[in-house]
């Protein structure tokens, strides 16, 4: 049995490499989307072409999104193959990062970390997470332990060791990524600016850890590669919605294969679904969270 898995798993590594490599145009373009829209978003609020009611969701959308192409970054995946492209991979990631609100430079120590000892309870720094499962007080006090995990896990455990450089650019980015909302409500005169820029931001980071995080992990109570994350299946009334999670619903093909872009995530999921089924992949409901049948 475990010879089978064994060539199993090399059949899907197979399948992942013809999915890795290339420079991913998708996430560049979804970085200058989502930039130059967040922009736009709060120059019409601050104008006052938009009300706070629409505002306010919109710089949630946006906060969400803006993950994405920082996950990818930290991974490498934007370049590829394509080393001497290593500088826009790297400029999508500092784009992006003052909006999600997570060093690009530093989260990389975090989000390998996580990778590295997944479900692990006291070594993976997302585990933290899993207290959302404790009621609506433990999902607001752990989103926002989440959110200074994020930013202060460098500090914590890569400060020693980083060359000056790495603190320079660590603490650039925590000023730019403050100093822009600060800047931002102080000098928009307009009834609801803290609104947009805080309450939006909070609710679109809530989105992100809760669905980036938590739900693709839980129960947290496995550690085992295939069994570690789980793919959650969107109904058939969801489907045309299905865009707006940006493949992260398939969290599992991520831990499984990292170098693959999100935006193949459900090409190479359906190509290995067998595969990750023979290995005991949580294949779930995204809402129900029962098995689904092939």
């Amino acid at each position: 049995m475990q010879e089978e898995l064994k060539d199993l798993n090399k059949q899907a590594l197979g399948a992942a490499i013809n999915h890795m490599g290339k420079v991913a145009w998708p996430t560049i373009i979804l970085t200058l989307l989502v930039c130059s829209l967040f922009v736009l978003c709060i120059a019409a609020f601050a104008n006052g072409l938009i009300s706070v009611w629409l505002a306010t969701p919109l710089v949630s959308v946006l906060t969400y999104m803006s993950y994405t192409p920082l996950h990818e970054a930290v991974h490498g995946n934007i370049h590829g193959n394509k080393a001497n492209l290593r500088w826009v991979n790297d400029w999508c990631g500092y784009l992006v990062a003052p909006i999600i609100g997570v060093p690009f430079a530093s989260h990389k120590h975090e989000h390998f970390t996580h990778h590295r000892f997944t479900n692990i309870e006291g070594k993976d720094p997302d585990f933290l997470i899993s207290g959302m499962r404790h009621g609506l007080p433990s999902v607001f006090l752990t989103t926002l332990r989440f959110f200074y995990t994020q930013n202060g896990f460098f500090a914590k455990n890569n400060w020693h060791s980083a060359q000056l450089k790495e603190r320079i650019i660590y603490c650039a980015e925590l000023c730019v990524s403050l100093g822009w909302r600060v800047l931002t409500i102080a000098l928009i005169d307009q009834p609801g600016i803290a609104t947009v820029v805080l309450v939006g931001y909070f609710f679109g980071g809530f989105f992100t850890a809760y669905w980036f995080a938590y739900r693709p992990h839980f129960p947290y109570d496995n550690t085992q590669r295939y069994q570690n994350t789980s793919s959650l299946i969107m109904p058939i009334w969801m489907r045309p919605l299905e865009w707006f999670w940006l493949g992260q619903n398939l969290h599992s093909i991520h831990h499984l294969f990292p170098r693959v872009p999100f935006y193949r995530y459900h090409a190479l999921h359906r190509q290995i679904e067998p595969i990750l089924r023979a290995h005991g992949t949580p294949i779930l409901g995204i809402w129900s969270r029962a098995p689904v049948k092939v």
